[in-house]
């Protein structure tokens, strides 16, 4: 069973406000001794960022991990937001 419309609604909230505050994630990015793409990094970065604040508030909520077609639609959310995360970091590091 995919995520209810609550735990979906946690999940937007928190992609959007990690994309309304980048300065949080996107002060890693600019850390001295950063190989590699900054944009593919700062994806990254954001990723975990959603994942984890997403990850640790459905565990206590529920008192449980995700199950396969929870975790099947977190991706598919985060997939849905992709162009959204990258125009936001590109605009952020002035790419």
């Amino acid at each position: 069973m995919p995520l209810d419309v609550i735990e979906e609604k946690h999940l937007n909230d928190i992609i959007n406000y990690a994309l309304d505050y980048p300065s949080m994630v996107l002060a890693h990015v600019r850390a001295p001794g950063q190989t590699g793409s900054l944009a593919d990094i700062a994806y990254g970065l954001y990723v975990g960022y959603i994942g984890g604040v997403f990850f640790d508030g459905f565990l206590e909520r529920n008192k449980r991990f995700l199950n396969e077609d929870e975790v099947s639609h977190f991706n598919r959310i985060i997939g849905e937001n992709n162009k959204t995360i990258a125009l936001k970091i590109k605009a952020n590091l002035h790419l």
